[in-house]
């Protein structure tokens, strides 16, 4: 650790690593929890952790917020990368957790500006992953509109030795078009009740895409990656605006769901995309909408962040106002619901974890979340904790969890810094 990263630390408590990346860091996403399958009898976990990075040039970083300034410099002088790092289980404490050195880097065709694992589990269960050979899959968005599917390999190096490492393996690419601009936010359909895969994206030219991920035959298959459908969703003034996040929603299969700069989040059907079925403009948020995630268990139930530093959280059948509303001290950029969720675990069940951009990072509770009710109320959020030490705009942030609450913390990571943090978020 360096003596500038010493200082940091004695400014402020509570992380327990800290790493500096070489290009600005822009995404910062978690996994599951995975066993080494080495054939030892060390079966320890490890979670795969994955900074993606964007970065315009060595003397002029452009903020990836400004999707103007990025379109309008030239594609060669972008890069980015996917920065992979496994967490090991500690063998006591959260507080040794650590980043440890990168297990693989992959050298990207543009800047990475955003990425998602894929989460659902097959026939809901918890104990196994669908995806292309067992292998866990992760898409990510380039600012050169392009998307892109790596599948994570576990790799023996040497059968005598049981040594392994890492790997990210391309899998899948779909490459922008000359009317989209950057992509700048996907998500996976995790919410199929059927065997399909599906990906939204959301571009910089005011458009929304949806993209089939199908697998030849068995689903062991390599996995292939096509448009099929593409529509204008937002304008700001006569002129396309930058639609910063997209998602599915749980519980209705054809619902996607935008938010953009003009101050909007709109609910599409996408059987008939010619308009919106819903429409929450600026009588409710006072800026750009930034972040939407659907909640991994509950029908209906989505967490919506906006540059006015607010945390909304709806209820899809009441969607004219919020059920509750939250500051979070700064411009929210990406919202983390709380890994248990995804088993339908009740009691973590409204704790989300928020990257909140200069205002730093915090950790929420919408109580009546927490609870075996399908009535959700009208009610005041908690802000449980927070974490400061970035010195720069905090845009990727995810939860470290490997099980219980002695064994979780968080991650998060800001852009003009390089920084990135694993931090104890009690």
């Amino acid at each position: 650790m360096s003596t500038e990263e010493e200082g940091v630390r004695e400014k402020y408590c509570g992380w327990f690593d800290v790493l500096t990346t070489p290009l600005n860091a822009c995404s910062l996403e978690t996994y599951f929890p995975l066993l080494r399958d080495d054939g030892s009898d060390n079966q320890s976990a490890h979670i795969p952790l994955i900074v993606g990075c964007y970065q315009l040039n060595e003397s002029s970083p452009v903020d990836p917020e400004d999707a103007d300034a990025a379109s309008s410099s030239a594609a060669s002088s972008r890069c980015g990368e996917l920065r992979l790092h496994m967490i090991p289980t500690p063998s006591t404490s959260k507080t040794e957790m650590q980043f440890g050195d990168a297990a693989c880097v992959l050298q990207m065709e543009s800047g990475v500006l955003d990425g998602k694992w894929k989460r659902r589990r097959k026939n809901n269960q918890s104990d196994a992953v669908e995806c292309a050979n067992g292998t866990p899959l992760f898409a990510s968005a380039c600012a050169s509109g392009s998307i892109h599917i790596h599948g994570l390999q576990n790799n023996i190096n040497d059968s005598n030795t049981n040594t392994t490492s890492w790997s990210l393996n391309h899998f899948a690419s779909t490459y922008g078009q000359n009317d989209t601009g950057l992509c700048l936010a996907l998500a996976w359909n995790d919410y199929l009740n059927n065997n399909g895969d599906q990906i939204v994206s959301s571009y910089s030219k005011g458009k929304v895409a949806i993209h089939q991920v199908s697998y030849s035959g068995d689903t062991n298959e390599v996995p292939k990656l096509e448009e099929t459908h593409r529509w204008n969703a937002h304008t700001l003034f006569g002129c396309p605006s930058e639609v910063w996040t997209c998602s599915f929603l749980r519980g209705a299969e054809s619902v996607v769901l935008s938010g953009a700069d003009d101050c909007s989040m709109k609910v599409w059907d996408i059987r008939q995309t010619q308009r919106p079925v819903h429409k929450v403009g600026d009588a409710e948020f006072e800026a750009g909408v930034t972040a939407i995630s659907s909640h991994p268990s509950l029908d209906g139930i989505f967490a919506v962040g906006s540059y006015d530093e607010h945390v909304r959280l709806y209820d899809y059948r009441k969607i004219n106002e919020p059920l509750s509303k939250v500051s979070v001290g700064g411009g929210v950029w990406r919202i983390k619901w709380h890994p248990s969720t995804w088993s339908g675990k009740s009691s973590c069940r409204g704790k989300l974890l928020v990257a909140a951009m200069h205002g730093g990072c915090r950790v929420v509770n919408f109580p009546s979340l927490n609870g075996d009710v399908e009535e959700y109320t009208i009610e005041e959020a908690d802000v449980i904790s927070e974490f400061t030490a970035h010195e720069s705009m905090a845009y990727g942030a995810d939860w470290i969890s490997f099980g219980t609450s002695e064994l979780e913390a968080a991650a998060s990571c800001s852009f003009y810094d390089r920084k990135a943090f694993i931090w104890d978020s009690s």
